[in-house]
């Protein structure tokens, strides 16, 4: 017998408990054995167990809990732990299934085989200036393969993690991104001679703000040197007396508009009708697809409904009625005689309409569809190749139709990316069967990944900018994607019954190193330091303090 001591042990199954163990040592090698059953409980110097983290890791990642909910719950438990502690234990458990998941390289790349291979879909996500996290994931199996944190999505960065990739699950058969230069230039780099899909929606949003943002802007412009919103706001706030002061008009016309009367008892104020109509003109900035810009077109839809709303003032006779209506009519008049605005609304209309013809050639994101930024598009590859070749020959047929730098770029950018949109399926072999795949079209399958990222993040802090998250979290992160799904669980417990049991095989030390690796590579600026650098003028102070010391 070497020694005995006690450990004392915070379990989630029951509590905080003291445990006494023996330690035994060879006489001869000198070899000190411990209790193997305490092993599996905790890792070494650790006071919480194996269970508790893995509860801590499951709430944070994968049910989005806040740090003050996981530890209100553990205190339920009889658990007494702080927020900073579970903060700690959750970047544990993504350092622990991180490990595991690289200990199971070699099953995922057997897994990958026998469905055929693996089809890459790259992606990367940041907030303002934050850092890049970049993501590969399999569109066959919907797995993170790997991440990682760059500073920017630069070839010369992205490429050595594709180099990681294929040395670690062989080569893709197929890869998907969007259309950024670091990426592609990557990807010709490394995987020269594998079928390379660009996402659709991608390209067509690229191909709409290079088309018609300068008309989109110039309208947005105009609105605001003529503070529209603002005056507009401000006559709402006139309204709202005489809207509270006679509840019984607004709720006879809610009945009659949205009911089948369409008949009114009393005559309704002015006022009343002014307050709907200039919310109506507001809500048609937010009535949109849901595809954001270039497919929604906010301020055009605005501009639009203002035309509504002063048509309805005259044929309403409102303008006769009450001064406010007049103040409408007043805070309007300057955009119907503004040429710039004028123009831009009409070029930006022509434009709209070769985009939306574009939008139905390639059968994704159409006008009024119902499926947002999830829309997968429809539709075979060849159709979709027919329509948007006959699209390309409508504009070199009528070539002096659609003249301008924003049309010969359009027609550039069809050509420069004819091959990545319209390859030709893959075939492999599954099951000693030729199957043909049909990569996905867009790069949805990670943009949704992102998205509930964010959406998580907004629920737990209450904001939407991730900025800080980003930069604090452990690139290995979006491993837990995978949990979800059950081969995976499987393929990294090899032979485990629960995560708790496969992590305690891991060794510890792994983990602390990778945990040292993320601390490192997740930089902050000293608080004190962004204050100094906030002043605009500190370069001069800086002089003026150095030479005088």
């Amino acid at each position: 017998m070497h020694k005995t001591r006690k450990r004392t042990l915070t379990l989630y199954s029951v509590g905080t408990i003291t445990a006494h163990q023996t330690l035994y040592v060879c006489p001869q090698c000198g070899y000190i054995s411990q209790s193997r059953e305490l092993a599996a409980l905790a890792p070494a110097r650790h006071t919480f167990g194996y269970d508790v983290m893995v509860y801590v890791g499951e709430a944070v990642f994968r049910h989005f809990s806040t740090d003050q909910e996981v530890k209100s719950h553990l205190r339920e438990r009889g658990i007494t732990i702080s927020a900073s502690e579970v903060a700690l234990l959750a970047k544990k458990y993504m350092c622990y299934l991180a490990s595991a998941h690289r200990e199971s390289q070699a099953l995922l790349k057997k897994h990958l085989v026998a469905q055929g291979g693996y089809i890459l879909h790259l992606d990367g996500t940041c907030d303002g200036d934050s850092t890049h996290l970049f993501v590969g994931l399999d569109e066959l199996s919907s797995l993170v393969l790997d991440a990682m944190k760059l500073p920017s999505e630069k070839s010369e960065i992205i490429i050595p993690f594709l180099k990681e990739l294929e040395r670690t699950y062989g080569t893709p058969v197929a890869l998907v991104h969007d259309m950024g230069a670091g990426i592609l230039h990557a990807v010709d780099e490394v995987f020269p001679h594998i079928p390379d899909y660009i996402c659709h929606f991608h390209f067509l949003r690229d191909i709409g703000k290079d088309l018609f943002m300068g008309e989109h802007q110039r309208i947005q412009k105009r609105f605001r040197y003529y503070g529209i919103q603002t005056k507009l706001r401000a006559i709402l706030k006139q309204c709202v007396p005489v809207v509270n002061a006679h509840p019984q008009e607004l709720q006879e016309l809610t009945t009659s508009i949205t009911g089948s009367s369409w008949k009114v008892n009393t005559s309704l104020s002015p006022e009343l009708l002014l307050y709907t109509l200039i919310h109506w003109a507001f809500a048609g900035k937010k009535q949109k697809d849901g595809y954001g810009f270039p497919f929604d077109r906010p301020y055009m839809v605005f501009f639009e409904r203002l035309r509504k709303l002063k048509a309805t003032i005259y044929k309403l006779r409102l303008h006769q009625q009450s001064s406010v209506a007049e103040s409408v009519l007043t805070v309007l008049q300057p955009l119907w005689y503004d040429q710039q605005l004028i123009t831009a609304e009409k070029r930006l209309h022509e434009k709209v309409n070769v985009f939306e013809q574009l939008r139905c050639a390639m059968s994704i994101a159409e006008p009024g569809g119902i499926y947002g930024l999830n829309d997968q598009g429809s539709g075979t590859i060849q159709t979709i190749e027919a329509q948007v070749t006959e699209f390309y020959q409508q504009l070199i047929t009528h070539e002096d139709q659609y003249q301008g730098n924003e049309y010969r770029k359009m027609r550039k950018q069809i050509e420069k990316y004819w091959k990545r949109l319209f390859a030709a399926p893959i075939q492999v072999m599954q099951q000693g069967q030729t199957v043909l795949l049909y990569p996905q079209r867009t790069n949805n399958i990670l943009e949704q990944f992102f998205r509930s990222m964010k959406h998580a993040h907004c629920r737990k802090s209450g904001y939407a900018r991730m900025y800080k998250s980003i930069n604090a979290m452990l690139s290995v992160t979006p491993l837990v994607k995978n949990l979800d799904q059950p081969d995976y669980l499987k393929l990294i417990l090899n032979g485990c019954s629960s995560l708790e049991e496969r992590f305690a095989q891991i060794d510890s030390s792994v983990v602390q190193k990778l945990l040292a690796e993320e601390a490192q590579s997740t930089q902050f600026v000293d608080p004190k330091i962004k204050k100094m650098i906030r002043n605009p003028n500190f370069p001069s102070q800086l002089i003026k303090l150095v030479l005088s010391a």
